[in-house]
């Protein structure tokens, strides 16, 4: 990656959290392609031009996809009342991106029924970090002792690889802004990317995935 192009912060040995949320950094996705596996992105396009929305497309075979088909994992839940003796129903499954029903049988009246479900979708999928948009495996994601280390994009990936990096490590926050900082990016970071002792190793895996 080019340093003098990224707009992060530039490597001072020191690193100073911005309050920068997750959310904040999931603006654009580099993932596997749906159709030939390589890299594609996902960016946000405007149409129209009140509504945020995304597109998918791989540089690689070409493949352009809208918002619609969700490829990761989701759980369908249901949670109501038959509609003959209005016992309580429950029931969940695994969630396959077609249907949104779900068979349901009342032991106490006997009654068999599909019901409308709500859809609940899933971070994971087959143990890979997925994006949120299409639920793909996303393309910047390692294997390091056990733990996962991932990135939703490059710039994501650069700010981990600065806050690695740095030997002196400030909240750089407004000590009164408690909420900003308990949410932001760089507090919820787990623990093995914040062991010193771990800091070469990190360094060497983000480098490859750069």
């Amino acid at each position: 990656m080019n340093k003098k192009n990224n707009p992060t912060i530039p490597d001072t040995g020191r690193f100073a959290d911005r309050g920068v949320a997750l959310g904040e950094l999931a603006t654009h996705f580099v993932v596997h392609c749906p159709k030939c596996q390589k890299k594609a992105q996902i960016n946000p396009t405007k149409e129209p031009a009140s509504k945020v929305d995304f597109r998918l497309i791989c540089s690689d075979c070409f493949h352009v996809e809208t918002v619609g088909h969700w490829y990761g994992a989701a759980t369908a839940h249901v949670s109501v009342k038959c509609r003959e003796c209005y016992r309580p129903l429950s029931r969940s499954a695994p969630w396959n991106g077609i249907w949104k029903k779900l068979a349901m049988h009342c032991t106490h009246c006997g009654d068999n029924c599909e019901y409308e479900a709500s859809i609940t979708y899933g971070h994971f999928h087959d143990s890979r970090m997925t994006d949120p948009v299409f639920g793909l495996p996303l393309w910047l994601q390692k294997d390091f002792r056990g733990e996962l280390l991932w990135a939703y994009n490059y710039e994501h990936l650069e700010m981990v690889r600065q806050y690695v990096a740095a030997k002196l490590r400030e909240r750089g926050i407004d000590p009164r802004n408690t909420i900003r900082k308990n949410s932001s990016m760089v507090n919820r970071l787990p623990m093995f990317i914040k062991k010193a002792s771990h800091r070469e190793e990190l360094l060497k895996l983000i480098a490859t995935m750069q």
